[in-house]
Formats: structure tokens, sequence, C-alpha cells
């Protein structure tokens, strides 16, 4: 197992989210932006790419400001709905420094077809 801890239920963790931007943010991992770029969305959800998994974040008039939902490979799917309920909101669960390194690799993230 990596360190990705997989849940037995099929939803995934805000945690392991975090765990996934970190790898992106230590340049383990590279994140592309599918169909626009982060510029190109000023305020509205942008859909990435991040090994397998597909993530859409909310982008408020050019700042990070949540994680909607994830989608791994294997099925498994994630959403800010449960999140917020249980107040553990991915990008809440960063340093500000990550948050603000993320929103730079968002930024310069290249941007690759739908498919």
């Amino acid at each position: 197992m990596t360190d990705l801890e997989w849940n037995q239920d099929s939803s995934i963790t805000a945690e392991e989210v975090v765990v996934l931007l970190r790898r992106v943010i230590r340049g383990e991992l590279k994140i592309v932006a599918v169909g626009a770029s982060w510029d190109d969305i000023y305020a509205g959800n942008v859909r990435v790419r991040i090994d397998g998994y597909n993530l859409v974040i909310f982008n408020d008039c050019n700042q990070l400001d949540y994680v909607d939902s994830i989608t791994a490979a294997d099925g498994r799917h994630g959403d800010s709905d449960h999140w917020f309920l249980s107040n553990t909101e991915p990008v809440d669960l960063m340093t500000d420094e990550e948050g603000t390194e993320l929103e730079r690799l968002l930024r310069e993230a290249p941007v690759v077809g739908e498919n």
C-alpha cells in the first residue's frame, strides 16, 4: 500500500486528497488542467488530473478556494458536501504556504484535452 491510504467504503477522504496534493507540491506527482487553464476560469470549477485522479477545484477570482470533488481511477469518489459536513475540506487542512504553492502550480499546469 502506498502513502495514500485506501478506504474500505469506496469514498475518498479529505485526508487522502491532502496527501495527493502534498505529493504534487513536493514535485512527486504532476498536475495538468483539463480543457481550460486556471487563469481561463476566473471564478468557477477547474478540472485537473493528478496520477489517475480527476479533481474539480473551485477557483474563486483566481484564488484557490476548495476541492469540489475527486474521482479515482478505481471508481472511488469524494466531494465537498461530505467534507464540509465533517469540517475536513482538503484545502482547509493544508497550511497557508501549501495553499500558495498549490495555487502557483495550478496556474502553471499544462492544459490537456478532455480525453
